[in-house]
């Protein structure tokens, strides 16, 4: 059986290299999304664990560091540092902007550090060295054709593009300065008349003595400084993405079902059409004594066989869509090699192949052997 389908297959090499090419093309769709979704969760993580630290505390009763608002009181650093096994509590502001140029604006998220928590992954440029020194995600430079140097302005207040960096979460592009200059920004720009609604501290990296031990220390800092909780970066790092998932997860489920909805409905077009193409064939086989269940275990093995080749032209699409998509739009990281979306991209592709060509089985079914005989 598996001769007759590759036989089948090779017949019409053009036919198969299209039918090949349709299908692949709907795998690609399917990578593509499920590797957008992967892509920020991954994002999501990264921007938590990048801060390089154990022990993150927040405003009480805040559990993510993305997406809310954590204000600390500024003596909650102090009590902090004064519980046994912390080195330093080292403070993270978080602003939420807008960046306008030319009536075009873009939600952008200020992380603001002093000692820790800077930016981790410059490609370009370098750090921050001067209070009007701000480093940049690269998609707002990418969107905005910003250059090393130049001025960019938050608030009508102008800083300087020292480096351009890789983090952004929830589609969001960050963008990294000193305390010196959220000080500077804040006293002179516009956000000036409304200084009390923004946060001086929001967020603490607890750095700990290599022998203190991580969850104690946490317990003691929530019970001595009632004003913080203390999480995990692992811990916070998971909220965040299951922030993520509560919020991409709808959409992109039912923008992947549609996919895998597509994907039955064009293998079982291709196969009926080319059941129906070749019911002479199959007359004369089952004329000759061929059983139904043969045929059939030939028709779900050409949908394999078609599959097998539409995995790697499916790849390669999608590998070249994803450089495309990093090089237009560095703010969109796709993720097609997860593990987890390529073994769920392949186990879906398999069960709408094998589901895709159960359907014309039926004509098979019904096809008359005396049609083999038809024209002699």
């Amino acid at each position: 059986m598996i001769r007759l389908a590759w036989r089948q297959l090779q017949l019409e090499p053009l036919r198969t290299l299209l039918t090949a090419i349709a299908v692949g093309s709907v795998i690609t769709v399917i990578l593509i999304l499920k590797g957008f979704e992967q892509g920020q969760y991954y994002q999501l993580e990264r921007i938590v664990l990048n801060r390089g630290t154990s022990l993150i505390a927040a405003q009480a009763g805040v559990a993510n560091f993305i997406a809310v608002r954590s204000s600390i009181p500024q003596l909650a650093r102090g009590e902090v540092e004064s519980v046994e096994g912390v080195v330093n509590a080292h403070p993270i502001t978080a602003i939420p902007a807008i960046y306008e140029v030319d009536n075009r604006r873009t939600p952008i998220y200020v992380l603001v550090y002093d000692t820790r928590g800077g930016p981790t992954s410059i490609t370009d440029g370098e750090n921050i060295k001067d209070s009007n020194d701000i480093v940049i995600d690269r998609s707002l430079a990418k969107k905005y054709n910003i250059r090393l140097g130049d001025k960019f302005v938050i608030s009508d207040f102008d800083f300087k593009v020292s480096g351009f960096t890789r983090e952004t979460a929830l589609l969001m592009p960050f963008a990294f300065i000193s305390y010196d200059g959220m000080i500077d920004l804040y006293l002179e720009s516009e956000i000036a008349p409304d200084l009390s609604t923004f946060p001086l501290l929001s967020y603490m990296l607890i750095e700990l003595d290599p022998t203190a031990e991580r969850d104690k220390v946490a317990r003691e800092i929530e019970a001595l400084v009632p004003s913080v909780d203390v999480f995990t970066s692992e811990e916070l790092a998971t909220r965040d993405v299951n922030l993520g998932r509560a919020f991409f997860g709808p959409i992109m489920g039912l923008l992947v079902t549609v996919a895998y909805i597509i994907g039955l409905l064009v293998v079982a077009l291709i196969m009926n059409a080319d059941v129906r193409s070749r019911m002479r064939s199959f007359a004369v086989l089952k004329a000759i004594g061929f059983p139904f269940s043969r045929l059939s275990a030939a028709i779900i093995i050409q949908a394999f066989l078609l599959l097998l080749i539409a995995v790697p032209v499916a790849v390669l699409m999608a590998q070249g869509l994803v450089l495309f998509i990093h090089s237009a739009a560095p703010l969109y990281l796709v993720r097609i090699f997860e593990p987890l979306v390529f073994i769920q991209t392949i186990v879906a592709s398999v069960v709408f192949a094998i589901l895709g060509a159960l359907i014309p089985l039926n004509l098979i079914r019904r096809s008359d052997p005396t049609i083999a005989f038809e024209g002699l």
